[in-house]
């Protein structure tokens, strides 16, 4: 696994692997046999133990009392712990908590057979592998285990509809509207009195929204919650998506230029230049802070090559790399 790839997984889980090989093998779904080192069912069996143990401290420790001298008790019933540690190792949970982090997409292809229900067993693998690495520290394991399904919010706010987490709700929005993913980046910040926050900035698009709390669980429901409350009461992204209905890379240009009428954004200004043989356009417009090149041996297909890559850009897609970015105008 690249190292770039490790980096960016460990900041989305929060947890710095001392052995990378383990996080490596977490994404790794190659069949194999039943001891192949290749695989992550070894890693899963670890997994499901280290939730269970880690959620149970968990909730013995915001639920239990053990004072000295004293039988253990906890401030609720013992049936509703058997239902919370029901609800937070259900396979949805696991499911929609891996999907809303953009780790599935990480995982190791393999010729062989259909992949069933990666979403659990990856988070399985994870927490294994997490577990491992750090000897089985149970305090390590727990704030990993909280920190991906949230646990703290399915406590505050129960589990009758899993979609209504802020996080969630998010994810789903922009799997609707057919816009990128939000990114979000954590730093430790502090208030006039010196008492240290944790602050997320969540990054969708062209829009940036922060949240400071007490940890990275509170931050970052806090950015989700901006993101989500700005995206539905202004109803911006999806209606630019829906305005610009079928594109390509043929009617690009044609399609900025409708956008531009709607409102959106002023005409799109195009710098063209012969280029080895061919033409290198440049497509910007004066709004957007960025400029989309592309090349071709054709001078309108270069220019709608380019409009297309900005169209991406305006509609929150993911732009490909382009060999035209390294060329000079």
């Amino acid at each position: 696994m690249d190292k770039d790839i490790i980096s960016i997984i460990e900041k989305t889980i929060q947890y710095k692997f001392n052995n990378d090989a383990l996080l490596a093998q977490a994404f790794d779904f190659e069949p194999g046999d039943g001891n192949d080192p290749r695989s992550n069912g070894i890693l899963r069996i670890v997994g499901k133990r280290a939730i269970n143990y880690a959620l149970t401290v968990t909730l013995m420790n915001y639920y239990g009392t053990n004072e000295n001298g004293s039988p253990y008790k906890t401030t609720i019933e013992n049936t509703v712990i058997y239902d919370l540690l029901d609800n937070l190792t259900s396979q949805d949970l696991y499911r929609v908590s891996v999907n809303v982090l953009g780790l599935t997409e990480y995982v190791s292809s393999f010729e062989g057979g259909e992949l069933v229900d990666i979403d659990r067993k990856l988070f399985e693998a994870i927490i294994g592998a997490v577990a491992l690495d750090c000897n089985w520290n149970v305090s390590i394991i727990s704030n990993v285990v909280s920190f991906m399904l949230d646990v703290e919010y399915w406590l505050n706010y129960g589990f009758g509809n899993i979609d209504s987490h802020p996080t969630i709700l998010l994810f789903n929005y922009c799997v609707e509207t057919g816009q990128a993913m939000p990114s979000y980046v954590y730093k430790r910040v502090k208030d006039k009195s010196g008492n240290i926050y944790i602050k997320c900035e969540l990054t969708l698009n062209n829009l940036e929204f922060d949240g400071v709390g007490v940890n990275h669980s509170e931050s970052r429901l806090l950015a989700a919650q901006a993101a989500y409350k700005y995206l539905t009461e202004n109803n911006m992204t999806s209606q630019i998506v829906k305005d610009a209905g079928e594109y390509s890379e043929t009617n690009a240009m044609d399609t900025l230029d409708n956008l531009t009428l709607k409102g959106y954004f002023s005409f799109a200004d195009y710098h063209t230049t012969e280029k080895n043989g061919g033409f290198l356009s440049t497509c910007m417009i004066d709004e957007i802070d960025k400029k989309f090149k592309a090349f071709d041996k054709d001078k309108k297909i270069a220019k709608n090559k380019a409009a297309y890559r900005m169209l991406l850009y305006v509609l929150g897609k993911e732009v490909p790399s382009d060999e035209a970015d390294n060329m000079e105008d």
